[in-house]
């Protein structure tokens, strides 16, 4: 099963290394990067879209990207056979005042300083040096202007309708540390039983517990893709 990988604010998919490694003995990820001038949700789900692949498909969608998974999805591309969700929201999980954002633009967001300030947000106790260093580094990878129009995105977003409208399933998986998006958010997914999942670390939680995580994304396409093969052949009837 080919496995897209939406990544959160960055958009780089360099985080990715590691559960993409765990991923591919049993399925066929495919980190998607954004191009570093984009921001709006709209322009990215219409550049996403001519980039899916043939055949069927599963979305993991991180953070920032949960909307965008839900906009996708609610256009029932061909192939889509899943959506997960990770740490993330139907719409905005804070409220900031405007000059955050527009601070945004100025602020050294790849600075060391603030990438370890940065820790305690996205990593928690999971936090160490190398991931500091690496976060710093891909953060410096992106222009301030775009994280700072992603913030804005998020402050306005509300995808709540067009999950209520998925045509396939979805899984929710929740960091039990997360400090950045709060549990709450994963209840406007529960648009079925047993969509949410708890499992152990922080925001970053693809990173900090990559083995967990690929073990139960791989189980939702396994089963997504039974799914699919078990259903009748409509030509039979």
């Amino acid at each position: 099963m080919n496995i897209i990988m939406l990544s959160g604010l960055d958009g780089t998919g360099k985080f990715f290394s590691e559960i993409e490694e765990l991923l591919e003995t049993v399925h066929s990820p495919v980190v998607i990067e954004y191009p570093t001038d984009l921001y709006r949700y709209e322009d990215l789900r219409s550049w996403v879209e001519d980039r899916l692949p043939e055949g069927d498909f599963v979305i993991v969608a991180e953070s920032f990207s949960g909307p965008l998974a839900a906009m996708i999805a609610s256009r029932k591309p061909a192939g889509l056979k899943g959506v997960v969700f990770v740490a993330t929201f139907a719409r905005t999980p804070v409220t900031l005042p405007a000059w955050m954002t527009a601070a945004a633009r100025v602020l050294p967001i790849g600075s060391r300083p603030l990438a370890w300030l940065a820790q305690p947000l996205v990593m928690g106790q999971w936090a160490s040096r190398r991931f500091t260093e690496k976060f710093g580094a891909v953060i410096k990878q992106v222009p301030a202007a775009t994280i700072a129009g992603r913030l804005r995105e998020i402050l306005k977003v509300d995808v709540r309708e067009k999950l209520s409208h998925l045509a396939v399933p979805i899984m929710y998986l929740c960091a039990s540390h997360d400090r950045l998006v709060p549990s709450r958010m994963s209840l406007d997914f529960m648009i079925a039983p047993d969509v949410v999942q708890t499992i152990e670390g922080p925001h970053f939680l693809l990173q900090a517990n990559a083995p967990e995580a690929a073990r139960r994304i791989s189980e939702f396409a396994g089963h997504c893709s039974a799914r699919h093969f078990s259903q009748p052949d409509i030509t039979d009837r």
